[in-house]
């Protein structure tokens, strides 16, 4: 409670502060028998939105050709690494 003891505290953002931390921190990488490229999460994302037209068809397509998209970094540990592939 803060000093008018009949309002409840605002946390500032911390959910939000949170989910860029994740998006900046850990990275995306795209690889098919080896790494294409690597790049934090959030850039990979601003390209795909900027890129609506072209980029999602071509990850659904690239998705049936073998090309695996795997999260990792600090977030994400080894044993529980995200990968996306066929």
């Amino acid at each position: 409670m803060n000093e008018y003891r009949n309002l409840p505290e605002i946390s500032t953002g911390g959910k939000v502060r949170h989910f860029f931390s994740v998006l900046c921190n850990n990275r995306i990488t795209v690889a098919r028998t080896r790494a294409i490229f690597n790049m934090p999460i959030i850039a990979f994302l601003i390209i795909a939105l900027l890129t609506f037209e072209i980029s999602i068809p071509a990850i659904l397509i690239s998705l049936f050709c073998g090309v695996e998209y795997v999260l990792d970094g600090a977030d994400f540990p080894v044993q529980k690494r995200i990968s996306f592939k066929p």
